[in-house]
């Protein structure tokens, strides 16, 4: 059965062959031709408000994680994202891409327990 894998845009080597950028800003630094992305899913992150308010300090982890996973369930793309990893699934493990250096405190946990929920193995 296909893997979702997580990784750094950073990290990304010839195994990742689908890869989802799941990060609401383009990495700074790499070109679209570099990073090969077969899917911009920037609809499902974190909205920009959200996003600013912990960066800046005006939110702790906790309730970032929170709110973010209360936009995710209020998303109405969460489910065409969902289904759009079924049907890459189909064709071999998936890669979802990043920027994030911190990871765990970032909205990758978030998503992660988000798409385990949705797409149970």
């Amino acid at each position: 059965m296909a893997k979702i894998i997580y990784k750094r845009v950073y990290d990304l080597d010839e195994s990742d062959r689908q890869r989802v950028l799941v990060d609401r800003l383009w990495p700074r630094g790499k070109s679209k031709e570099e990073l090969h992305i077969t899917e911009w899913a920037k609809d499902i992150t974190p909205t920009t408000e959200l996003r600013q308010d912990y960066h800046e300090g005006k939110i702790d982890y906790p309730d970032f994680a929170a709110a973010y996973k209360k936009e995710l369930e209020n998303n109405d793309q969460a489910e065409p994202f969902i289904d759009s990893l079924k049907e890459m699934s189909k064709k071999g493990d998936v890669t979802l891409t990043f920027t994030a250096k911190d990871v765990e405190r970032s909205h990758i946990p978030t998503l992660r327990n988000f798409i385990a929920r949705k797409m149970p193995r």
